[in-house]
């Protein structure tokens, strides 16, 4: 028998998908009474999480033990879990390719599902069950400009065939660029409710369920804004008609974006990466210079002027750490001479 070729889990190519093994009753009713339990807390915190990370959760302890049995382990109860058997599901994933930020993370639920079960520590670091640190060690400062602009993507040169397309979409997409906003909180935006004069009060959709304000400094967002506002449901407030679910609404924006080929596979920017140019622009505006990721030279900015952009920027966002910024706009680390 020809050998599988090992390919990214649940990539388009991949031949293995994740998860995808059917789970027994018992251990799934096992796992399900442990979610109900435990699974609204924070892993250190005093404080619930969203529903968001709530689903992740479940999503990837289920994946876990379906990997288990793919690869043939008969465990009957999650109390019986050993090293051994985190061992080889992650081992197996990273052989397979899972991506770097998607393994670590799934190391780190699985460590907060240990503690569930009394087996707090067992799950150790994440280097240790992987052949190459490499395979979990993601850098958080950007490398590379993801935004579409650093890319050659203009998002007004697309604007009118989106628009002809799907209006709403595109109005979601122009709401992502002038206020850095997730697609999901653009989906989910009241533009008439969440427009407070000057600024932007954010409570739908948002990370973890932490409202934010977002200012409104310029011509650009006001017209955004009043565009948006005309289109949106005159009862509901929402962007688009009434009858669709969450789900349907972002699985149409993807199709949208995906029947213009705007993925990162054929033009190598995501909707994400609006994000990230909204996030480069308020940088410059506070800093006066271009991000670091853009080629900006920090040595001329004080470091505590930095930190306090930093801090402004990342609450603007909907970020509770400053170190995530660098992820968006670069590092102030002056890269040293050749």
């Amino acid at each position: 028998m020809e050998e599988a070729k090992p390919g990214r889990v649940d990539g388009k190519n991949s031949e293995y998908s994740s998860g995808k093994q059917y789970l027994p009753k018992s251990l799934n009713n096992q796992i399900a009474l442990l979610l109900q339990k435990n699974n609204d807390n924070a892993a250190r915190k005093t404080k619930k999480v969203g529903q968001g990370t709530q689903n992740k959760r479940a999503s990837i302890i289920k994946g876990f033990f379906g990997d288990l049995l793919h690869l043939g382990y008969k465990i009957e109860d999650v109390h019986n879990l050993k090293v051994k058997h985190l061992e080889s599901v992650f081992t197996f994933l990273e052989a397979q390719g899972q991506s770097p930020a998607t393994l670590q993370n799934k190391i780190s639920v699985m460590r907060t599902f240990c503690a569930w079960i009394g087996k707090t520590g067992m799950v150790r670091e994440s280097w240790k069950y992987v052949d190459s640190k490499a395979s979990v060690r993601r850098s958080m400062v950007a490398k590379e400009d993801k935004s579409w602009e650093g890319n050659g993507v203009v998002l007004l040169d697309k604007l009118a065939e989106i628009s002809e397309k799907d209006k709403v979409v595109a109005i979601e997409l122009e709401l992502c660029l002038a206020f850095g906003l997730r697609v999901k909180e653009s989906v989910m935006l009241r533009p008439a409710v969440a427009h407070q004069g000057d600024f932007l009060l954010l409570r739908e959709g948002t990370k973890g369920d932490r409202s934010r304000i977002v200012p409104v400094t310029d011509d650009v967002q006001r017209d955004v804004l009043s565009r948006a506002k005309l289109i949106a449901d005159k009862k509901t407030g929402f962007l688009g008609g009434r009858g669709k679910t969450l789900e349907q609404k972002i699985r149409r924006f993807y199709t949208v974006m995906e029947s213009f080929d705007i993925n990162l596979r054929n033009s190598g920017v995501s909707a994400h990466g609006l994000r990230h140019e909204y996030m480069q622009r308020e940088f410059k505006r506070l800093l006066g210079i271009d991000a670091p990721v853009k080629g900006g030279d920090l040595s001329t900015v004080d470091k505590d002027e930095f930190h306090i952009a930093s801090q402004i920027l990342m609450e603007q966002a909907g970020h509770t750490r400053v170190s995530i910024g660098a992820s968006y706009y670069g590092s102030r680390r002056i890269p040293k001479a050749s």
